[in-house]
């Protein structure tokens, strides 16, 4: 056997063998989705229940979802009253567009944002 064939075969399996490893694309927790300004937007899609749910906080006050600012589930502010925040972060035309690119993110399992 040459090296070049030694290589093909190696290259070959290797690549098989990385096809069949698992990848947690969101399913069944949320996952980091896309940076928009300062805020991240997270996506789960919950094979039991067949829905995909989309939630945008400010990750930069907590690790804990609870104790960040953030939308809420009517896509209302929330913002713990010891977190300050830049007044920039949460003027109504960023909300505006975060609350837009979440319905855009729970519409369906393909997600492409647009204009970022």
């Amino acid at each position: 056997m040459t090296t070049s064939e030694f290589f093909k075969k190696y290259l070959f399996l290797t690549l098989l063998f990385f096809s069949f490893t698992s990848v947690n694309a969101g399913l069944n927790k949320f996952t980091n989705l896309v940076f928009v300004d300062d805020w991240l937007i997270e996506r789960k899609v919950d094979l039991t229940r067949n829905e995909t749910k989309c939630r945008a906080s400010i990750p930069s006050h907590a690790t804990w979802f609870g104790a960040r600012v953030r939308l809420g589930p009517n896509n209302e502010l929330i913002k713990p009253i010891w977190i300050s925040v830049k007044a920039d972060q949460v003027i109504d035309s960023k909300l505006t567009k975060i609350k837009e690119l979440l319905d855009d993110c729970s519409s369906g399992l393909l997600y492409l944002p647009e204009n970022l």
